[in-house]
């Protein structure tokens, strides 16, 4: 094991503010991805124009300036019947768009195996959880998802994955890290505490574990 790697702080047991370091988890990041032929600047942009069935409404919500437009928008618009009802698979199906961008992908697996909950002060219940209460579907969903791509990768995909990434990795490599560097290739990177952390590192720990209980696919 490379001398630096054992300094690196693990995942967090819990995330229950999707905000700083871990702004990538809530849908008002602003980082374009692709979902049902639109690009779309944030998740919640995707996720209000969904609610209406008109064209030309679902794209003014697509256009607005920002998310929090976007959703004062969407609260505004047509509701269709069945939104109640579909409204957890298509927060689902926008959620598996936006993390198959390769570098919200890999900000979520380095995730771990922590709980992720989506605290809030403004009284969401239902996809969050304030004041200590709510059903957090937004952080299942989401959890839900780290372990599909978990899943769907499988051991060959993981072996791939982590030479791609002691590859690019300055820590890993040389034992040093530019700050800069680091951002241009994985565009998240934190100080925990006094020791160095990041996520291509908490990726190769999560995969050196992986290859310890299965040595078949080293």
């Amino acid at each position: 094991m490379h001398p630096t790697r054992a300094a690196v702080s693990p995942a967090p047991e819990r995330i229950d503010r999707f905000r700083g370091d871990h702004a990538f988890l809530s849908n008002f990041l602003r980082h374009p991805f692709q979902w049902r032929g639109r690009s779309y600047p944030t998740a919640e942009h995707a996720f209000q124009s969904a609610k209406s069935r008109d064209g030309r409404e679902r794209e003014r919500i697509r256009a607005a300036a920002s998310a929090t437009e976007a959703k004062r928008l969407g609260r505004r618009a047509d509701l269709r019947r069945d939104w109640d009802r579909i409204r957890d698979d298509v927060m689902h199906s926008i959620l598996e768009a936006k993390f198959a961008v390769p570098a919200l992908r890999d900000a979520l697996l380095a995730t771990g195996d922590a709980e992720l909950v989506e605290g809030n002060t403004w009284g969401d219940t239902y996809w969050g959880v304030c004041g200590g209460r709510g059903r957090n579907r937004l952080g299942h969903t989401l959890m839900r998802i780290r372990d599909d791509i978990r899943r769907r990768a499988g051991p060959a995909m993981d072996a791939q994955h982590a030479d791609w990434l002691r590859e690019r990795c300055d820590l890993a490599r040389i034992g040093r890290c530019d700050r800069e560097t680091c951002h241009r290739r994985s565009g998240w990177r934190h100080d925990a505490g006094d020791a160095p952390s990041c996520i291509p590192l908490e990726i190769l720990r999560r995969l050196e574990r992986t290859d310890t209980t299965a040595p078949e696919h080293r």
